[in-house]
């Protein structure tokens, strides 16, 4: 197992190997080197080994070779995917550093609009800002952007003086036919390594400036977004601690008038309270109750004895009728009187 796993790494450098190999005597248009010449020797007895199903192997001095421009070619990209990287970070920090400079530059200018603007406040009449500020504030920074275009202009002439003049130095010496000597080539030389000694001192230091700028420009990012939430959590709070003194209030006054309406009700049970020892003498409800009833039982009374006394006169009258009837037969003259 470990074997052929051995086996497909060296195929696929050698797959790698070979088509780089290719490219390049493509590129060259055919003219090949002893390795490519190898390769392709290589390819034709592989070829015929397949043909006569047969493995052959490359020789170790062979396998060191390919292994080693193998290794040359890695490290050349790594090296070129390295600057690039460095190149793109570079590019990035700039701009990153070039939108912190923008943000700032454009919080100066809200703060200076603010302060010039909407400081002074809306117009009382209007309910809106005074255009003439407005206008005046874009005109003082229109004269500004000129002014420091003027400036950069008139440094440009400046440095352009300069580069002619140094221009015509470097021709009037050229013409002039003053050439140096090997000693002043080596002394240049010298200087030139102990300056590419310093420049890359210089280039490292800058580095490490650069990766601790970040890092601080990374926290400080952190540091506002925390600030920012902060902030944030205070305006909630302050609306929250309005919000509870308006609500405090509220209460306060619905206090008072509770108080209000419970003075008013203890001067009212007072005055009940007084008004029925006040009429603790009069006669009470209940005896009135029971004289209602025993009137009502007297007035029921009275209706059955009128109706038996209306009977008793029907029957006594029914009888005198029938006494008279009776009288009247006999020849007797009485009268009866009920």
């Amino acid at each position: 197992m470990w074997e052929s796993e051995i086996l497909l790494r060296e195929n696929a450098m050698m797959e790698s190997f070979l088509a780089r190999e290719k490219e390049i005597s493509l590129s060259e248009d055919g003219d090949m080197d002893p390795p490519a010449t190898a390769s392709s020797k290589r390819r034709a007895s592989t070829k015929a080994g397949r043909r006569k199903h047969a493995i052959h192997t490359l020789s170790l001095e062979n396998k060191i070779f390919i292994a080693a421009k193998e290794m040359k070619h890695r490290q050349k990209q790594m090296a070129e995917m390295e600057n690039d990287f460095q190149k793109e970070a570079i590019n990035f920090k700039a701009m990153i550093k070039e939108t912190e400079t923008r943000i700032v530059e454009i919080k100066m200018e809200a703060y200076e609009f603010k302060r010039v603007v909407l400081a002074k406040g809306a117009d009382p009449t209007t309910k809106k800002f005074r255009a003439d500020l407005v206008i005046k504030y874009y005109d003082d920074k229109i004269r500004a952007k000129d002014a420091l275009v003027e400036k950069l202009e008139n440094k440009n002439s400046q440095l352009t003086s300069q580069i002619q003049t140094l221009e015509k130095r470097l021709k009037n010496k050229d013409h002039s036919g003053e050439k140096l000597s090997s000693i002043d080539f080596h002394q240049l030389k010298i200087e030139n390594g102990s300056f590419s000694e310093k420049i890359e001192a210089k280039n490292r230091a800058l580095l490490k400036l650069k990766v601790s700028t970040a890092k601080v420009a990374h926290m400080l990012t952190e540091k506002r977004a925390l600030l920012n939430k902060l902030l944030s959590d205070s305006v909630d709070l302050r609306k929250s601690i309005a919000a509870a003194e308006n609500r405090e209030v509220q209460l306060r006054e619905e206090l008072k008038k509770t108080g209000a309406i419970i003075t008013s009700t203890k001067k009212m049970c007072n005055k009940l309270k007084l008004a029925q020892t006040v009429a603790s003498d009069m006669p009470q409800i209940q005896d009135y109750v029971a004289q209602k009833d025993e009137e009502f039982e007297l007035r029921k009374k009275i209706r059955q004895w009128e109706t038996k006394c209306q009977l008793v006169s029907t029957a006594a009258k029914k009888a005198r009728s029938e006494a008279i009837r009776a009288g009247g037969g006999g020849g007797s003259g009485r009268k009866y009187k009920a």
